[in-house]
């Protein structure tokens, strides 16, 4: 390359330059919700988990671990605790407490406003560190700029989101990178170490996690089945698994799944697997070709029975639960999981073709082509790259919140074909010397060192040609016998060395005409550049809107800010007694809690589908029948009417859902049967309902009158409501249901998963 004759601080200054520009473009197309909003927490989770932060930056860590939340899911309450991964909040409080002792001031807001930003450009580095160690320097930098701006990365990474993926997917790519560091050579192993904590650090921030553990455990898996197997191989895993699962079981929402649960089994048998291997290669070093093979069958047969004992006992003793309901519906046909709870999460749903050219654009085909590069010259990290795109590319396809894992691979592949082209294309036009002129160039140089010194100097090159040659022979022999036993692979090599050998035909051309495409194939990536950085700022003004609060445009024009759900949320925390109950659909939850600082019923944590069902019961039933439960759950009630506003998005468009959920477990509940016609015209079970009482009230000419509700507060643009509970049951001690609720509570049946 062109760039090999630059002096190495030149070219790693230019570099590095370029890489700073990338992560300021990484940060700036992040910050479109702080300039046109200011520094606000979006959506519904952020809020949940900026309220977590705030305890945690007020109580300390012991505190925090043994929070018990009664002002969420009243009356049962929340153990936060044990079910957060921590590790967002922690490293904000850490900057929060950092930033301020330097002296730098600034709010615990702002920490959470800008960490999506920031950690961005880690994302970034180890994109381009992956990007470096399977292709070289300028496919790292070509990746680290496709990843500083693909819509896939920005979607949980805009400044305000405040989400676990946005620190989650800075560890993958630092996990994964420290990975294949490990496997560059026999003396590499210990980057495993490095491996093991950055996948702790993911372990305590997202459940993604085990995608993670299990794409390792897949990738050194197929090396051993490509024979690659080495004892490099052996130690760098076992120090990630080893390490990392010893770490990873302190947190307390994972625990002991890593050894519990079905879905991390794989990378324990892989572990275990490597176990054997190492031994019975190291053993192979220390005995006759008689005594291996009689040690090696008795191995195998010790190893077979041993784990049949393993997994019988497991089986007995119940110590590994089933496959999670989220983990099955990735490998099912249809796009149901048979839980209506989570089916009703749009996020959950099959990912639509179209959504593809959304969140990737021109990359869906570009990364192809470097996923085809990688075939050529392969390594155990293009091997990596190569499982890492395919299996990511699968589960992108099952659910649409996924296509965040695809980010990573889908960057790394763009940067590897556009690293590849542009070299190329700059080798051709600077006419470099070509691989024959080089030789040429050392051959006229040997005569002058053979007279040095003839006679010393030529016996040693003979014994080494012949040395390397013997060598060289030996082990495509050896290859060979290999291969046959893995045909698969075999017609990879045949067809990869066919297409190598006409690519090296290709770019060893220095004619006009290749020049000429040289130039335009330069033209065509800085056009399509262009294309692809204008649709990522479009796609970044759309992820920035943050839901709370929108832009309209008044009559005259005019831009103006709709605030009305943040508005009701401050009324019921200047209006409400503090201890005051709100009751909601479940998405609100976190804002309730967050903003209004009050008691919600239910949250996004979704962690209690039966506690949801009744919540679900409630604004289903008609109102007299809603009302005896509801006066023992809450003082308030919200509902969100954004129709009023032109937007169809609310609670009357979730009631199929609602009556799904509460249906699930209450039998007298109908589970189908509300929505509205063409006409607008409700079906008599959503017509009687509460919600729809709620929602049309004083509003709707025609609408019913209430009787056991009062409205409380309507906002400015009727976007949401909220009522007052008329007699209010005498409160039960939190931390558990009234015994008032018994005889409904006696109905139900908790949800079970089928199929």
């Amino acid at each position: 390359s062109h760039m090999a004759k630059v002096p190495p601080v030149i070219s790693w200054s230019i570099r590095l330059a370029i890489f700073l520009a990338i992560c300021y473009c990484a940060v700036r197309i992040r910050l479109n919700a702080v300039i046109n909003y200011g520094r606000v927490i979006h959506e519904f989770d952020p809020w949940f988990h900026f309220r977590a932060t705030q305890y945690l930056v007020d109580n300390g860590w012991q505190k925090f671990r043994d929070w018990y939340d009664l002002e969420s899911w009243y009356p049962i309450g929340r153990p936060v605790g044990t079910t957060i991964y921590p590790a967002m909040q922690v490293t904000a409080a850490w900057l929060y407490y950092g930033l301020n002792w330097i002296g730098y001031k600034i709010s615990l807001n702002d920490v959470c406003v800008f960490i999506p930003a920031g950690f961005s450009c880690i994302s970034c580095l180890f994109t381009f560190l992956m990007g470096h160690e399977i292709y070289g320097p300028n496919a790292g930098l070509a990746a680290a700029g496709v990843m500083a701006i693909l819509p896939a990365h920005l979607m949980r990474s805009v400044a305000g989101g405040y989400d676990n993926e946005s620190v989650a997917v800075p560890a993958i790519c630092a996990t994964f990178y420290f990975w294949v560091r490990a496997l560059r050579d026999k003396d590499s192993w210990p980057w495993g170490i490095a491996c093991a904590l950055s996948y702790f650090y993911m372990a305590a921030a997202w459940g993604g996690y085990t995608f993670v553990i299990n794409m390792i455990g897949v990738h050194a898996g197929l090396l051993v089945l490509f024979f690659r197997y080495s004892s490099n191989l052996h130690h760098a895993y076992s120090l990630v698994y080893f390490i990392g699962t010893l770490l990873a079981i302190q947190v307390p929402i994972v625990g002991w799944q890593p050894l519990e649960s079905m879905e991390q089994m794989g990378p324990l048998a892989v572990f275990l697997g490597m176990q054997g291997l190492e031994i019975v290669t190291q053993c192979k070093k220390r005995m006759s070709k008689t005594q291996f093979q009689e040690f090696r069958w008795k191995l195998v047969a010790l190893f077979v029975l041993g784990c049949a004992i393993f997994v019988g006992w497991l089986i007995s003793t119940d110590k590994v639960g089933p496959i999670s309901v989220r983990v099955r519906s990735l490998f099912i046909k249809h796009t149901k999981t048979g839980n209506p709870l989570v089916d009703s999460v749009a996020e959950h749903q099959a990912t639509p073709n179209e959504v593809y050219w959304r969140y990737f654009h021109v990359i869906c085909f570009i990364g192809p082509a470097g996923a085809f590069l990688c075939l050529f010259n392969r390594t155990d990290a293009k091997w990596f790259l190569l499982a890492f795109s395919v299996i990511s590319g699968y589960f992108s396809s099952k659910m649409i919140r996924l296509v965040l894992l695809l980010s990573p691979a889908a960057s790394l592949c763009a940067g590897i074909a556009i690293g590849a082209g542009l070299n190329w294309a700059f080798d051709t036009i600077v006419d470099s010397p070509s691989d024959e002129e080089e030789e040429e160039e050392e051959q006229a140089e040997e005569p002058a060192e053979a007279e040095e010194t003839p006679k010393a100097k030529a016996p040693v090159s003979a014994r080494e040609a012949a040395a390397a040659h013997h060598k060289k022979k030996s082990k495509k022999t050896k290859m060979n016998v290999s291969m046959s036993a893995f045909s698969p692979l075999e017609a990879i090599n045949s067809i990869g060395n066919k297409f190598k050998e006409v690519l090296v035909i290709i770019t060893k051309q220095r004619s006009v005409p290749f020049k000429l495409l040289a130039i335009g194939l330069i033209f065509a990536c800085y056009f399509t550049g262009l294309n692809y950085f204008t649709h990522c700022h479009e796609m970044a003004g759309h992820f920035s809107e943050p839901q709370i609060m929108m832009r309209g445009r008044a009559k005259d024009g005019s831009v103006v800010m709709i605030d009305d759900f943040r508005e009701a949320y401050w009324w019921l925390r200047d209006n409400t007694p503090t201890d005051a109950r709100v009751m909601a659909w479940w998405d609100y939850g976190y804002q309730i809690n967050g903003i209004a600082n009050r008691t919600s019923i239910a949250d996004g944590n979704t962690w209690n589908h039966e506690h949801i069902a009744l919540l679900g019961k409630c604004l289903v039933s008609t109102e007299k029948k809603a009302h005896k439960i509801i006066k023992h759950l809450a003082d308030y009630v919200l509902v969100w009417t954004t129709r009023y506003a032109g937007m169809y998005g609310d609670d009357l468009a979730k009631m199929p859902h609602m009556g799904n959920i509460a249906g699930s477990v209450y039998k007298d509940t109908p589970q189908t049967g509300y929505w509205m016609d063409q006409n607008n015209r409700p079906t008599p079970l959503l017509q009687e309902s509460l919600l729809y009482k709620l929602h049309t009230y004083r509003l709707t000419p025609g609408a019913a009158q209430l009787e056991y509700f009062q409205e409380a507060y309507t906002t400015r643009n009727h976007m949401v409501r909220i009522y007052k509970v008329l007699k209010v049951a005498k409160r039960y001690p939190a931390g558990a249901y009234s015994p008032k609720l018994q005889k409904v509570l006696a109905k139900k049946q908790d949800f079970r998963q089928h199929g």
